[in-house]
């Protein structure tokens, strides 16, 4: 597969109501291009209804989402090239892992050449190329999991969007899954925004993480930033006595 490039994406005073709720006051934030970013909070934070605006599940009803510069805030998902992976894999039980992974192709009407070998590729970065005839239901959780990022990979995305995709995979196997993701962050160059509550993941995968609590931003920088320099006693709190686990930080 080829080498990818991920894009920036920019929010800018992103307001985001329920009725009379109010999800998200205000968000400004800046992804860099091909930065591992992590969205961490506990449930209610508001963390998933900003990767829904992201990806343009959810439409705000102040401000603008930015990819490269372009303003996508009124584009459906299927015109801004977002990979997607979440944490029930949502995958087609009565297609093969490789037609799973070749969907997206397919509606993209690429030649049958080119999905055979964009295919391969993807399945190769996962360690999956054995698997490409089974159904989703003789797969593993893990397995489950890779043929997802695969799907979400397959079509050279400029975002990865990641909502809590590791929270059904027992501890040993989620730091595994943790490496790989971190390994293919690094060779493909993509920008990832993910989602998660556990703090730990968050600490060992990012390369920068935002706090958020009650819809808005209350802690961003780098995990040992955060940890050494907490940017508040809530940020201090949150984060409580969470290890750096040495495997995944050797990954950097």
């Amino acid at each position: 597969m080829r080498q990818m490039q991920g894009k920036d994406v920019t929010l800018n005073a992103i307001r985001k109501t329920y009725g009379a709720t109010v999800a998200l006051p205000r968000i400004d934030l800046q992804v860099a291009r091909g930065e591992f970013c992590t969205l961490l909070g506990a449930s209610g934070s508001g963390k998933t209804t900003l990767l829904k605006v992201i990806a343009g599940f959810e439409r705000p009803d102040g401000g603008s989402v930015q990819i490269a510069g372009k303003d996508v805030t009124r584009e459906p998902i299927s015109d801004r090239n977002i990979g997607m992976v979440f944490q029930n894999y949502a995958l087609f039980p009565h297609m093969s892992v490789f037609e799973n992974v070749a969907f997206p192709l397919r509606m993209r009407r690429l030649a049958k050449v080119d999905i055979e070998r964009r295919v391969g590729e993807a399945l190769a970065l996962v360690s999956l190329e054995e698997y490409r005839k089974r159904l989703p239901g003789e797969l593993s959780g893990g397995q489950q999991q890779r043929a997802a990022l695969a799907r979400a990979l397959v079509f050279n995305p400029d975002i990865l969007l990641m909502d809590e995709p590791l929270g059904a995979l027992d501890k040993n196997l989620r730091q595994s899954i943790q490496i790989q993701i971190k390994q293919l962050h690094q060779e493909l160059g993509l920008t990832v925004v993910f989602v998660t509550h556990d703090q730990e993941e968050a600490m060992n995968l990012s390369d920068r993480i935002i706090i958020m609590d009650k819809g808005e931003i209350v802690g961003d920088g780098s995990p040992q930033a955060l940890y050494r320099q907490p940017d508040s006693r809530f940020v201090a709190g949150f984060l409580g006595n969470v290890i750096l686990s040495p495997t995944i930080a050797s990954a950097r």
